[in-house]
C-alpha cells in the first residue's frame, strides 16, 4: 500500500501530479444498497474535509503556480453543490485564476489516446437516487500561462476505475457493477492522457524527451529515436 502524499512532505514538490478530492463531512445512510447522504462506495472512518491551514495552501500555491504542479480533482457532477467543495478549495488556494470548460481539441484528449472529448459517467441514475448530478459535459479547468493546471473531472474517472476494482454497487443494484468493469478500460485511456499531460508540461517533471531503458541497450544504437514519438492512437 502506498501512503497518500502529505502536502507538508518535502515530496510534495517532486510530484508532477496529485490526485485530490476534496469531500465535505457528511454522515450517510445506508438504504437499498446505496449509501443516502453520502457517496455512493461504502467507506470506512470518517471522511475527509475540505479547506486547508494557511501553510497548507501556500504550499499549494507554490506547487501549481511556481513548481508547475498539476492536481486532478473528480467531482461527481457538474451543478454547484456537486463541486462546491472543490469549488472552496479553488477559492483559497488560487482566488485570482478562473474555472474554466477546457476545449474538446485540447492536448488532454490526445496527450497518448486519440479521444473525442471527455467521457460520461455511465450510471447517472438508480431510482431516486442521483450518483452524478447535473448534465453531461465537457471537463472544467484552472489554466496558468496557457498551461492546464488543475483538471475538476465533472465524470469522476477515477472512480469509474476504483469501482470496478472494489465493486460499490450490492443488493438490488449489484449489476451495476459490471457496467463500471467494462466502462473502465476506456476511463483508463482517458485517465492515462491526463498522467501523461502532467508529466510532460509544467517545471517539476518534463519527460518529453524520455527513452526507456531497454531501448538504449544492446546493439543498433544509431537506430534508437533521440525523443519519445509524437502522440498518436497507440490501443
Amino acid at each position: 500500500m502506498v501512503d497518500a502524499v502529505q502536502i507538508t512532505d518535502a515530496a510534495f514538490f517532486e510530484s508532477p501530479i496529485i490526485f485530490m478530492e476534496p469531500i465535505a463531512n457528511s454522515g450517510g445512510k445506508l438504504e437499498n444498497g446505496l449509501l443516502r447522504g453520502s457517496a455512493i462506495w461504502q467507506t470506512k472512518g470518517s471522511r475527509p474535509s475540505f479547506g486547508y491551514t494557511d501553510r497548507e495552501a501556500q504550499r499549494i500555491r507554490e506547487y501549481v503556480i511556481n513548481r508547475g504542479g498539476f492536481i486532478y480533482m473528480p467531482t461527481h457532477g457538474s451543478t454547484e453543490l456537486a463541486m462546491q467543495p472543490a469549488l472552496r478549495v479553488l477559492r483559497q488556494i488560487l482566488p485570482e485564476y478562473h474555472l474554466t470548460t477546457i476545449p474538446k481539441d485540447h492536448e488532454i484528449y490526445n496527450a497518448f489516446y486519440e479521444l473525442n472529448g471527455p467521457l460520461r459517467f455511465p450510471v447517472r441514475k438508480m431510482g431516486s437516487t442521483v450518483l452524478h448530478h447535473g448534465p453531461y459535459g465537457q471537463l472544467q479547468g484552472v489554466f496558468i500561462d496557457d498551461r492546464l493546471a488543475v483538471l475538476l473531472d465533472t465524470e469522476a474517472m477515477i472512480h469509474v476505475m476504483d469501482g470496478a476494482v472494489q465493486k460499490p454497487f450490492f443488493g438490488h443494484y449489484k449489476d451495476r457493477n459490471k457496467i463500471l468493469e467494462e466502462f473502465a478500460p476506456a476511463a483508463a485511456r482517458q485517465l492515462i492522457n491526463i498522467v501523461i499531460y502532467a508529466v510532460t508540461h509544467g517545471n517539476i517533471s518534463d519527460y518529453s524527451n524520455y527513452i526507456p531503458a531497454d531501448a538504449l541497450a544492446g546493439e543498433g544504437m544509431d537506430n534508437v529515436p533521440k525523443k519519445a514519438p509524437a502522440a498518436a492512437n497507440r490501443l
